[in-house]
């Protein structure tokens, strides 16, 4: 690993508003949103309604435009944080990726019914308080794409009782037996080794497969543009920075019965990432703001007692009656994106009465573990095998990433930025600085060693920044009384842990300077690791310490030594190696990892992972990942 230095020349934003785009040497075109504004205006036109309708006699008519401005008034909240540029920046992996590793959807429904795992341990800290950490999870190898329901009905004891589990699908997170919390199914009593076991979990899986996909993509150049095929027509209606609108139709004889996971509404940037979305809105926005203009209306005829509560109640229905006749039976569909929108993608998942329905009862295995113990023969070898009998692949980002790391060059290109400002007539005192500027990296292999908030790490202190003013003269910052001594007018820190992806932030308030800031340069350092070492070991050719049993690799550090690392002791010892399993088509999912310790001075490991392996139907090797 080493440091790399990224440069910025950017200008500084002076009010409310939120920017991203590209960094490094270019300028960024802003568009100033004024959000505070927005909201402040919203807020004060909420509030002078609701005291207009207190002092109204009339108070059916008082209670009707009341529950319609309290809707509408949420619903226009919600649109101005939706059209905002994006935040942050977030990427993801295809929605029907998972088509890619199998021969078709039946081979695919498939391999997610046999990825299904009931796995019972005592690691649930979730737990605590019902069963000391005992619990179990109901894992998915991966998230089924099509219509689906899956139940899980009852775990069932070796002595045959049974406990009821609670129906998480539709939000009931308890029953008399199990309650389901942080994702772990935690067990009301307490049992041990000596009491029966669990053995397995009943349930049902239903699914439909759609007859057919049909995939729609438009940039920016096609607003307004309609493309048909197989009968389904997709307009798009808006392109913005982090966001598309899009309209559906179909001819006559089309059905547009689609439910929301139905209509697959993808976004990739410039350079082909898969962007993930934050937002969607199935109205067109403009119909709030038709509401809002028309309850200002009423609002107002109410003020002067010229209208009735029934008069109010019919204007309303006409105006929704109209928009409904507009709509058509079009649907309506807008997305908004925690990035910059270069393609959008639509496929949509075309059911009809033929479509193909799939059902199964399952009978899911319990795979019990004990709870951690010392790493000898009897206690290794008293680790359930879990059976994978067909494989699932990792789909990670950075573990399927075509770049290592960013060289000075792709980092100029790749690393985004958004820019945030409060405006300082009414800035917000619980905030240290009234402005930030935050820095996101890219999917890379190199990701899989760090989080994006430690590539910064300790060199946050050596970052370098200078602030010129409209003439292009440097500005200083201003010495600070001595009541506000310890303020400082900037600072470059790690990225915040609320936003993954952002590596750095330059946080800092423009009136602290001598004169307002409207430009900086800067230097950013960040830790870089572009010599990652991949060893490569076939299953008949493992070096000693390494085993694999079925499914089940095991790697002893007393005996097996990477090649970075002399020893891998306790639990604090940082893992500077990482293994995975490959076969001739990627890399498989990890199931679960456990890790055991030698009783003898130094605790060091054994580390016992868990694949979807398959080793009567594919040819696969052990790869170890490590960095320098």
């Amino acid at each position: 690993m080493k440091w790399a230095a990224f440069k910025i020349v950017m200008g500084i934003l002076g009010s409310v508003m939120l920017v991203a785009g590209c960094s490094g040497g270019k300028e960024v075109e802003q568009e100033q949103i004024s959000v505070r504004k927005q909201f402040e205006q919203l807020e004060a036109t909420h509030e002078a309604r609701y005291k207009l309708l207190e002092n109204l006699e009339d108070t059916e008519l008082a209670r009707l435009l009341w529950e319609e401005q309290r809707a509408n008034y949420f619903t226009m909240l919600n649109l101005i944080s939706f059209h905002m540029t994006p935040g942050e920046f977030q990427y993801t992996q295809p929605q029907l990726l998972r088509l890619q590793d199998y021969g078709d959807m039946a081979e695919m429904t498939e391999a997610y019914l046999q990825s299904l795992l009931a796995i019972s341990s005592h690691q649930h800290p979730h737990c605590m308080r019902y069963s000391g950490n005992h619990g179990f999870v109901l894992r998915e190898g991966f998230e089924f794409p099509f219509r689906y329901r899956l139940i899980y009905s009852h775990m069932v004891f070796d002595d045959g009782n049974t406990l009821q589990l609670p129906d998480v699908a539709n939000r009931q997170q308890e029953t008399p037996d199990v309650i389901h919390r942080g994702g772990s199914y935690c067990y009301k009593e307490v049992f041990s080794t000596d009491d029966p076991q669990p053995t397995k979990v009943r349930g049902e899986f239903h699914a439909e497969l759609p007859d057919n996909l049909i995939e729609f993509e438009f940039s920016a150049e096609d607003i307004g543009k309609t493309i048909e095929q197989n009968g389904y027509l997709v307009t798009l209606l808006e392109f913005e920075q982090g966001r598309y609108a899009i309209e559906i139709d179909a001819v006559e004889e089309k059905s547009l019965n689609f439910h929301s996971r139905d209509v697959v509404a993808e976004a990739v940037d410039v350079h082909g990432e898969y962007i993930a979305w934050r937002a969607t809105e199935r109205e067109p926005t403009t119909r709030a703001h038709r509401i809002h203009k028309l309850l200002e209306e009423l609002f107002q005829r109410a003020e002067q007692g010229t209208i009735s509560t029934e008069d109010a109640l019919r204007e309303l229905e006409v105006l929704r009656d109209t928009l409904l006749e507009e709509q058509g039976r079009k649907l309506f569909l807008s997305r908004a994106f925690n990035g910059i929108v270069d393609k959008a993608r639509i496929t949509l998942m075309i059911y009809s009465e033929e479509s193909e329905s799939f059902s199964r009862e399952l009978e899911l295995p319990v795979y019990n573990f004990p709870r951690p113990q010392v790493a000898n023969e009897v206690n290794l070898n008293a680790l359930p095998q879990i059976s994978a009998a067909t494989p699932v692949y990792d789909a990670r980002a950075e573990l399927n990433a075509s770049i290592v790391e960013l060289d000075a060059q792709q980092m100029q290109a790749r690393v985004r930025m958004v820019q945030w400002h409060e405006d300082i007539e009414s800035p917000d005192l619980q905030r240290e600085y009234t402005g930030q500027i935050g820095w996101f990296y890219p999917p890379v292999q190199s990701d899989i060693f760090m989080q994006r908030q430690d590539r910064a790490g300790a060199l946050h202190v050596l970052g370098e920044f200078e602030f010129y003013d409209e003439q292009g003269d440097p500005v200083e910052a201003r010495e600070m009384s001595d009541a506000n001594s310890e303020k400082l007018a900037f600072e470059y820190k790690p990225g915040s842990l609320e936003y993954p992806r952002m590596f750095g932030r330059l946080v800092y308030s423009p009136e602290r300077f001598t004169k307002p800031p409207v430009r900086v340069k800067g230097i950013l350092p960040m830790i870089v690791a572009p010599n990652i070492v991949k060893d490569s070991y076939a299953i008949d050719e493992l070096p000693a310490g390494m085993a694999l049993n079925g499914n089940q690799l095991m790697i002893d550090y007393a005996v097996f030594e990477p090649r970075e690392v002399a020893e891998v002791r306790d639990e604090l010892t940082e893992r500077r190696n990482k293994v995975f399993v490959k076969d001739a088509n990627g890399y498989l999912t990890e199931i679960k990892k456990e890790t055991l310790y030698h009783p003898h001075s130094g605790r060091t490991a054994v580390d016992v992972y868990y694949f979807t392996v398959n080793r009567s139907r594919s040819r696969f090797g052990i790869r170890g990942i490590l960095r320098l």
